[in-house]
């Protein structure tokens, strides 16, 4: 016959069968805890810091991933993946969690400007401190890019300017626009026509309205049924 309630394992060794949600100490929390401290080595991390300014978010996020992947899958502290052990059921689990965290807000901290670190002074998990980074350099891309591109097709080789010069100027800006991502064939479109109205100053305003869609929009993807300028400008 099956066990009884009375006379059940779990009745019989006093268990219950989920001690992580009451706050029970869990036994393998002292020789195997479900969170493991993490040492970071951070000596591959090879970017400039974080700048709005350098409008390089697309290159540094992704390498800041890649060296959290390489400390034991760090970089699932970004996203929340690792959840927060309870803290008196796991008292170690807890306790390396929390540590883990702190070493990559500390990470996070060297790695950005002084400007970037006031973005996320009052973070206290990686997570939070990288959704507001992501937000923040997400919002600005388009339309800096837009601008970026705009003066890299504005330098001209001269002979008041050494060549190198030039040249110099032309690789920092092409650094700085694809280090924003791809632009997308709908926002090139607009770089181009923006560009090209430049030399006709009946356009000016066209050109200034079109710029503005484009910046009020969510990114480069416009509906030309709710942008007419763009449509017009098509047509």
């Amino acid at each position: 016959m099956g066990d009884t309630p009375d006379s059940s394992p779990a009745k019989k060794t006093g268990q219950l069968s989920n001690p992580l949600n009451t706050g029970i100490p869990v036994n393998s929390d002292t020789t195997r805890p479900s969170v493991s401290a993490i040492s970071l080595n951070t000596t591959l991390f090879k970017h400039d810091a974080l700048s709005k300014d350098a409008h390089n978010w697309t290159t540094w996020s992704r390498q800041f991933i890649q060296r959290l992947r390489m400390n034991q899958g760090a970089d699932a502290y970004l996203t929340g993946k690792v959840p927060q052990p309870n803290r008196f059921a796991e008292p170690r689990a807890y306790s390396n969690w929390w540590a883990n965290n702190g070493s990559i807000l500390g990470f996070m901290g060297l790695t950005i400007l002084e400007s970037e670190q006031e973005i996320i002074d009052d973070a206290t998990t990686a997570k939070e401190a990288w959704t507001k980074l992501n937000d923040c350099h997400s919002q600005e891309g388009p339309v800096k890019q837009v601008q970026l591109i705009r003066d890299a097709l504005a330098i001209r080789y001269s002979t008041s300017e050494k060549f190198a010069s030039t040249s110099s100027k032309l690789t920092t800006l092409n650094k700085r626009i694809w280090a924003m991502g791809a632009p997308s064939p709908e926002l090139f479109l607009c770089i181009l026509m923006i560009n090209s109205m430049s030399g006709l100053p009946e356009l000016r305003s066209t050109r200034e309205n079109v710029a503005q869609a484009l910046a009020a929009s969510d990114g480069p993807d416009i509906d030309s049924d709710k942008e007419p300028l763009k449509r017009r400008l098509m047509t």
